[in-house]
């Protein structure tokens, strides 16, 4: 019986689990999928902000900042908008 080697695994077919209802991560799932499909397609994307929640957390995930004040004013900027929008 060969023992399959590391090179082999790559080659075999995964086995995927199929649910009845969509997974609750779905959604986000594909905003981080349009945000990297982003990324890639501008080179000149230089920071990236994500906050994740999830119940009872919310974790953010950021590229270092070199103008805290720069940021602040950004943010303040996207807030507006939103609010401006809905």
């Amino acid at each position: 019986m060969k023992t399959p080697s590391p090179s082999d695994a790559s080659d075999s077919p995964r086995l995927l689990h199929i649910d009845r209802k969509a997974p609750a991560n779905r959604a986000a799932l594909q905003v981080l999928e349009e945000a990297a499909a982003y990324v890639r397609a501008h080179p000149e994307v230089v920071s990236l902000i994500l906050m994740v929640g999830s119940p009872g957390q919310c974790r953010p995930f950021m590229t270092p900042v070199d103008n805290p004040l720069g940021f602040i004013g950004m943010l303040e900027l996207m807030k507006h908008d939103l609010f401006r929008e809905k």
